[in-house]
């Protein structure tokens, strides 16, 4: 099969951000054995004026995708992070070539207005959505062609390289790297677990991206992430300002893709409950959960007092992580949806077409 990937391949960052989520799914349809052509949107509209700007270049951008379609004759569009270009863009590129099957993929919060609106416009041309929440909240996108289905955040071991668990000498015992500024709201778990966890004292915390410390990218990312034994895995769960949580139903699994870069790597992951995580991983069995600062606190402490006990949680989670969760799989589950065919394997995680 040939897959046509649109997304944002970030050139201009010149792999600083080399290990998003589009790369992984590309890697997994090769994997996979399909021939796959990566079309940067974002970038190819910013070469194409200049003045080196992505909005400016929308109609290059438009026109360019159309060219590839025509010359590549791909089998499979697969849409990601790719704004720049229309919906009608992609009808016309259904007339172009016939039988030729359209997904989107969303890896954003359903809390986020603009994230729907977007969604909801892609699923008049598209035949399958996947989105990285799950359950009832994706009974909006339905249309008379598509369906909208769960994706998870797929583990990529060209990428996810290290085995924390096998080690007890890391530099740090806690990590966190976010892009939460001063957060979102004040009890915002993103700044107030770490900063928490810092403050007591007895745990080394290597925390980037609140107040004024800078944001981690590029070759310096996974050296800091595999030199702790404990990754904090935090998300917003609301806009700006909110006082209280998005609705459960917007919030069910989802999850930013540092779970599958700390579980990936072979870290202790620590969660909150607010996403059900519980549902896919056993709580101190593969994933450590706690709901307060306090309680992230003590549940650190407790995991570096046992050291085994940390050894054993976090290798229970790389393992099901890379057997389960992988980057072919997932490129497999979007292949089987797409193409209305019976599910190639037991998906451990939710199925259901909405």
């Amino acid at each position: 099969m040939r897959v046509l990937l649109v997304g944002n391949a970030n050139e201009r960052h010149f792999g600083a951000k080399s290990n998003n989520f589009e790369r992984k799914l590309a890697n997994g349809f090769i994997r996979n054995g399909h021939s796959l052509y990566f079309f940067s949107d974002r970038d190819v509209a910013r070469a194409g004026t200049i003045f080196r700007s992505s909005r400016a270049g929308r109609g290059v951008a438009n026109s360019s995708f159309l060219k590839v379609v025509n010359a590549f004759a791909p089998d499979l569009v697969l849409l990601m992070h790719s704004s720049l270009l229309a919906t009608e863009t992609f009808a016309q590129a259904r007339t172009q070539r016939p039988g030729l099957r359209l997904a989107q993929v969303c890896v954003d919060p359903l809390f986020r207005p603009v994230n729907v609106a977007f969604l909801k416009d892609r699923a008049l041309v598209v035949d399958a959505s996947f989105v990285t929440t799950a359950g009832a909240a994706l009974a909006q996108f339905r249309t008379a062609t598509n369906t909208t289905s769960y994706l998870p955040n797929p583990i990529d071991p060209s990428m996810e390289t290290a085995r924390g668990f096998e080690r007890s000498d890391q530099g740090m015992d806690v990590f966190w790297a976010a892009r939460a500024g001063k957060g979102d709201y004040p009890a915002d778990p993103r700044v107030t677990f770490p900063l928490h966890l810092a403050q007591a004292g007895d745990i080394r915390v290597d925390y980037n991206g609140i107040g004024d410390r800078p944001q981690l990218f590029g070759a310096d990312y996974f050296p800091r992430l595999t030199n702790a034994k404990i990754g904090l895995n935090l998300n917003s769960d609301r806009l700006t300002g909110e006082p209280h949580a998005a609705p459960a139903d917007q919030l069910y699994l989802y999850n930013s893709d540092r779970i599958s870069q700390i579980m990936g790597s072979g870290l202790l992951a620590l969660s909150t409950r607010t996403n059900s995580l519980g549902e896919l991983f056993e709580e101190n069995r593969e994933m450590a959960f706690a709901d307060t600062p306090d309680e992230a606190l003590e549940t650190v402490r407790r995991y570096l007092r046992d050291d085994g006990a940390r050894r054993r949680v976090a290798e229970a989670g790389w393992r099901k992580s890379h057997d389960e969760l992988n980057e072919r799989l997932v490129a497999r589950y979007i292949e089987d949806v797409t193409f209305e065919r019976p599910l190639s394997h037991a998906y451990i995680w939710p199925t259901q077409l909405w």
